[in-house]
């Protein structure tokens, strides 16, 4: 898909427009004003729940025109009027499921409700998640009584050698019931069957009667993939995993080089020079 072709730009946010501090760079905000300048929608899609981007979203000024896709694709917001535009949660039962699978791998768990992430136990994992969120860690006894509603995503987690061995194992054993990824190395993340980055896109470009093949995808791991692989653009960071890249239809530099402005900038020089 030729640049100047792009009329909506989506980001992973942790190791792709953030940096290993957690920040946006001077030059990926400068490049994110340059698109929306030049009438481009933007879109942050990350497995991150909503209230650990809003803060983000905000500070870029996508109340103007940007959208959310959190949750790995669970939720997606209109930023403008915080309008949902779509949301699809795993069911009690399915949570109680993956309980008992944790239990039967001897991994640790954490789901999120009302703005907090739950776990059964406390562990480096869901410290990590904690800090990556800013979300407050509530420990229960026994997240079958407490958690009786429905809840966007569930995460396994453990060791990276563990959590890649568990995605084998279980997207055999359940990848006809749930979606399966892995977001971060430690991190094995579940979702409802019809949830990912992509089709996240999809209710977006619906709405604004945006054709995918016009819609450039920045990602850098394997819940970025869909993404990457479906839109016109398909753009790997330069600290994805080889696997990653090789979907990709092009490999920018990484995270901390500011990968993300340098494909904005060349979209943005394009349009431009049209």
């Amino acid at each position: 898909m030729p640049y100047q072709a792009i009329r909506m730009i989506v980001m992973d946010m942790d190791d792709t427009l953030l940096n290993s501090k957690l920040q946006v760079s001077d030059a990926n905000r400068a490049a994110l004003k340059r698109a929306q300048l030049a009438g481009i929608t933007l879109v942050l899609a990350s497995g991150r729940p909503t209230p650990a981007m809003s803060t983000f979203a905000d500070e870029l000024a996508f109340t103007k025109n940007g959208f959310v896709i959190s949750y790995n694709g669970a939720y997606v917001t209109d930023w403008s009027n915080q309008k949902v535009l779509f949301d699809t949660c795993l069911t009690k039962i399915e949570l109680d499921l993956l309980i008992d699978i944790a239990r039967e791998q001897s991994c640790n768990l954490h789901t999120y409700v009302e703005g907090e992430i739950i776990t059964n136990i406390e562990n480096p994992h869901t410290d990590f998640e904690a800090e990556l969120t800013g979300m407050p860690v509530r420990i229960v006894s026994n997240m079958k009584a407490l958690v009786t509603e429905k809840v966007p995503k569930v995460l396994l987690t453990g060791p990276a050698n563990k959590v890649k061995q568990m995605k084998e194992t279980l997207a055999q054993q359940l990848g006809d019931q749930f979606m399966i990824s892995i977001s971060k190395p430690v991190f094995l993340e579940f979702t409802n069957l019809a949830v990912d980055k992509s089709r996240g896109i999809d209710v977006i470009c619906k709405k604004l009667d945006i054709e995918k093949t016009h819609v450039m995808a920045l990602g850098d791991s394997y819940n970025d993939l869909t993404m990457i692989r479906d839109c016109g653009l398909g753009v790997a960071m330069g600290n994805a995993p080889d696997d990653i890249k090789a979907l990709a239809n092009e490999v920018t530099l990484n995270c901390e080089e500011n990968g993300v402005a340098v494909m904005i900038n060349r979209v943005i020089d394009a349009i431009e020079a049209k």
